[in-house]
């Protein structure tokens, strides 16, 4: 199975400890997901990511194709809080069906990247004023 990878997971390293198998790894490829915009999952501070569908958006990430032990181990780290879902990304400008995790509760607040020096402003100034 190919999965879409946006947060975390797009990091090879962590992917193929999680998934149990660093083979994993070798089969990332770079994917967009079309229709679709990276969020925040809760509180203002919350550093994890999800999607929301956003017609005129478009999330960058990574497609791997995932064996059925290192799927039902990441099943279990993305936990409850995640549904699976099947969708259309564009693996070199082609459509292929794909799953990705979307987060069952989200925000609709636009997602920072946490090296990006716009979120280390928002993050300073939410500490000084919490």
């Amino acid at each position: 199975m190919l999965i879409f990878l946006y947060g975390s997971l797009r990091d090879p390293v962590l992917l193929g400890q999680i998934a149990g198998d660093p083979r994993i790894a070798r089969t990332v490829r770079p994917a967009r997901l079309p229709g679709w915009s990276r969020v925040h999952v809760g509180a203002w501070r919350a550093r994890y990511a999800s999607l929301v569908r956003s017609p005129r958006s478009e999330v960058a990430g990574f497609v791997a194709r995932l064996t059925a032990p290192a799927r039902l181990r990441l099943i279990a780290y993305e936990g409850a809080t995640y549904e699976l879902r099947r969708v259309r990304a564009l693996i070199d400008g082609r459509p292929h069906r794909v799953g990705v995790w979307v987060a069952r509760a989200v925000t609709r607040r636009s997602w920072v990247e946490p090296s990006d020096p716009a979120r280390v402003r928002l993050e300073r100034t939410a500490t000084r004023h919490a």
